[in-house]
């Protein structure tokens, strides 16, 4: 019947979105393997989220806080979140960079386990969690130029060559 192979599709569905949140190498792959982008109606089955987020409203100085994340990454958005609590308090700017872009394929070789993995300008931060006062430290560091890249930088790659 009809509603059988409607429920069919949206199980088949399902599963396929379950199975790339679950590996989401598979997506990367996906996107990599194919000449064109998977398409629904013309469009990337998960969109790209680089870009900026939002910039600081001053005089320039303020740093800027690059995010390595994925469409569909909820650590991501709590990470984001408490950025924007601390964004009037200590101003910085905030870029995500998309690590399942194909112009994005060293990140993603790189932090493919570990997203979220924040950067202070061009150095490791923080990756997977951070709080209110991990945050206004940084940026504050970062402020008074004497931010110092952190240990703990994950390398998936070299992880796997071994």
């Amino acid at each position: 019947s009809d509603l059988e192979g409607m429920r069919n599709l949206h199980f088949a569905m399902v599963f396929f979105a379950a199975c790339i949140r679950a590996f989401p190498s598979a997506n990367a792959f996906l996107m990599r393997s194919t000449r064109a982008p998977i398409a629904l109606s013309n469009s990337r089955c998960f969109a790209s989220v680089t870009g900026t987020v939002y910039t600081a409203d001053d005089d320039g100085d303020s740093p800027t806080v690059r995010l390595f994340t994925k469409e569909g990454c909820t650590l991501c958005d709590k990470v984001k979140d408490v950025l924007v609590q601390v964004r009037d308090e200590f101003p910085h700017s905030l870029e995500q960079i998309d690590i399942t872009d194909p112009e994005h394929e060293q990140w993603f070789d790189k932090y493919k386990y570990d997203i979220p993995v924040l950067h202070m300008e061009t150095k490791f931060w923080i990756k997977h969690r951070m709080t209110v006062e991990e945050a206004r430290e940084g940026i504050q560091e970062a402020k008074n130029g004497a931010f110092e890249e952190r240990e703990g930088d994950p390398n998936a790659a070299a992880y796997e060559r071994n």
